[in-house]
C-alpha cells in the first residue's frame, strides 16, 4: 500500500460581485487573501462593507461599489 501526502492549494476560482458574498468566503483584497466576516450594504444597495480577517486574526472594513469585482479563492485538497 502506498502513502499519499494531502495538502491544501489556494486557487483561484471566480471573480463576484459583493452582492454574491458570503461569511467565510476567500478574497483578495489589494495583494492579500482574506476571510469574510460579514456583509452590509447602505439603504440604495449602492455601497457594501466587506469586514475582512487576515491569517494573523486583523479585521479591516473594505468599502466596495456594487459593481466592483472581487476574486474570490478556495482551497483543493491534492496528493502528492
Amino acid at each position: 500500500m502506498s502513502d499519499t501526502i494531502k495538502t491544501m492549494e489556494l486557487v483561484y476560482a471566480d471573480n463576484l460581485n459583493p452582492g454574491q458574498l458570503m461569511p467565510e468566503d476567500l478574497i483578495k483584497v489589494g495583494d492579500d487573501i482574506v476571510e469574510v466576516v460579514s456583509i452590509e450594504s447602505d439603504s440604495t444597495g449602492d455601497q457594501y462593507f466587506i469586514e475582512t480577517k487576515n491569517e494573523f486574526g486583523e479585521k479591516e472594513i473594505a468599502t466596495l461599489s456594487y459593481n466592483d469585482v472581487i476574486q474570490l479563492y478556495v482551497f483543493i485538497e491534492t496528493e502528492e
